[in-house]
């Protein structure tokens, strides 16, 4: 089995700097392309041509700032089970996510201050198996609490009290992203009621 077998039995996305990494250069993916094996989904994008669309690992790659948040980190995160049909990610401010929202009608768009972007930025995998950046529960605990007025009742009860019955929790981390967002106190009244 060669390293792009490998690759693709974790992943059905590759791009060129993935691809690089585990050996293969450009020209082979080219190769690959003509003769029908590998589909260009985009410049240096490449998914195997009999593979389902990851619309997560699409949106993601080559947007190295997009990170799924809200109900799309929930849903990923395993934490909802309701599959979104709109998919929330979080950009620094400033960002122009215009080309995302083009090509995909169906996204959220929540513009982050640069100096909190990266909290709480974690690597984790869609439903198809690829690679793509989310925030933690903790971080994801804080955004639904800090605009829980426009968040579904429903996936708002469920994600805290699944939060707090988890055994992977982290509270120390909750505790610290809520005093940087500014939010400790309300942060706490939920760990007491919950």
């Amino acid at each position: 089995m060669n390293a792009l077998e490998k690759y693709f039995l974790e992943s059905n996305i590759i791009t060129n700097k993935q691809a690089e990494e585990i050996g293969i250069k450009r020209h082979i993916l080219a190769s690959l392309v003509q003769k029908g094996k590998l589909e260009r989904i985009k410049n240096g994008v490449y998914k195997k041509k009999d593979a389902v669309d990851d619309d997560y690992a699409t949106i993601s790659l080559k947007n190295e700032h997009v990170v799924f948040s809200f109900h799309t980190a929930l849903y990923l995160l395993g934490f909802s089970d309701r599959a979104p049909n709109v998919l929330h990610i979080s950009v620094p401010q400033g960002y122009n996510a215009e080309h995302i929202k083009r090509k995909f009608p169906n996204i959220k768009v929540h513009y982050v201050k640069k100096d909190f972007f990266n909290l709480g930025l974690i690597k984790t995998k869609t439903p198809l198996g690829s690679t793509v950046q989310c925030y933690n529960m903790e971080r994801c605990i804080c955004d639904i609490v800090l605009k829980r007025k426009s968040i579904d009742k429903q996936i708002f009860i469920n994600a805290l009290t699944g939060y707090f019955k988890s055994k992977d929790k982290n509270t120390r981390n909750l505790i610290k992203y809520s005093r940087i967002l500014g939010i400790e106190e309300e942060i706490r009244k939920y760990m007491e009621v919950l």
